[in-house]
């Protein structure tokens, strides 16, 4: 998958049910259907700052790249 520098929105995201079920498998307290509408038209960049604090880096760097290898 292109992400496009980070820029593709999570709306994009989800439309690819492989990316889809790999977001609720390793981010499944935020993979909740309200929070995920609030977020569909947010570039990944924007996700990604807010997550920063949040989550391990090495753990968003290797959901990262298993995007990427989709």
């Amino acid at each position: 998958m292109d992400l496009r520098n980070n820029q593709i929105t999570v709306g994009e995201i989800l439309a690819y049910p492989e990316a889809k079920a790999l977001l609720k498998k390793e981010f499944p307290e935020v993979a909740n259907p309200f929070l995920l509408s609030l977020a569909h038209d947010m570039a990944l960049a924007s996700i990604l700052e807010l997550a920063k604090d949040r989550y391990p880096q090495e753990k968003i760097a290797e959901v990262l790249t298993r995007l990427q290898a989709m």
